[in-house]
């Protein structure tokens, strides 16, 4: 069994001097396949297109919080056209951001819950962003507990990772459980049920250890693997295994 990154901005213009040679050179890294999130209509595009051209690469469509101030009349319409591709596995990223704005919180969700709406009328998926948004996005989820929801990059407390558990949802983890400081996620790492973890990079973000400086690519998801394995006490290949099967389960891949 090999690895799934289960989130990366492969279409970030971080990668565009390199992006299909990273694609095409996973497979040397034990990696099998790749999930790529969508923020807008054109990262959505692209994921898609890129997806129909290689077997390890599959898209996520979706308006990111960020976006919502910039997204045109239409574009809720073209994610759910796009999203009807075959090799699009779930509607994301999608969710709540206060961090930079928090004066657009009902706007946020607003298309939020509207995404959430295409992704039941589709039966697709969620992958769910939520940062310094409290319960808010939890609360708003207890109405979809009929969709399979992946809450990304989880970095919260363990009495709202129980809460998530108990929703049913599946909590992916990225390159901070690697730092120090990633007290939080190393927790998370230790408690979430493994039947319901899953691994990220979040590239080109968050680069972890031993490479924080460098720019983040999917290649760099066993530094997240050893260190997970570490925290649970558990063998890598057991970990590898059950992360990359919990990923195509819920991703149907």
């Amino acid at each position: 069994m090999a690895l799934i990154d289960t989130h990366a901005h492969l279409t970030d213009k971080a990668f565009d001097c390199d992006r299909l040679f990273i694609i095409k050179d996973l497979s040397n890294f034990n990696i099998k396949a790749l999930i790529n999130p969508g923020c807008n209509i054109h990262d959505s595009k692209m994921a898609v297109d890129l997806a129909q051209k290689f077997d390890n690469f599959y898209a996520q469509v979706g308006i990111h919080p960020e976006e919502i101030e910039t997204m045109g009349e239409d574009d809720l319409e073209i994610i759910e056209d796009l999203a009807q591709n075959p090799k699009v596995v779930a509607i994301g990223e999608i969710g709540l951001d206060y961090y930079w704005r928090y004066d657009n919180k009902d706007k946020q969700k607003e298309i939020f819950i509207k995404q959430l709406e295409i992704a039941r009328k589709l039966k697709l998926p969620v992958v769910v962003h939520t940062r310094n948004v409290g319960e808010d996005a939890l609360e708003i989820l207890k109405a979809y507990r009929d969709l399979k929801i992946q809450i990304h990059c989880f970095s919260e407390s363990l009495d709202l990772l129980d809460k998530y558990m108990e929703l049913g949802c599946y909590i992916s983890i990225g390159g901070v459980v690697t730092f120090s400081n990633g007290e939080n996620e190393k927790l998370a790492a230790s408690h979430v049920d493994i039947n319901r973890l899953m691994l990220e990079t979040d590239s080109p973000y968050l680069t972890p250890e031993p490479y924080r400086g460098l720019r983040n690519d999917p290649r760099k998801i066993i530094e997240v693997a050893r260190e997970i394995a570490s925290l649970r006490g558990m063998k890598l290949k057991k970990l590898e295994k059950k992360t990359s099967k919990n990923a195509e389960e819920f991703f149907a891949l």
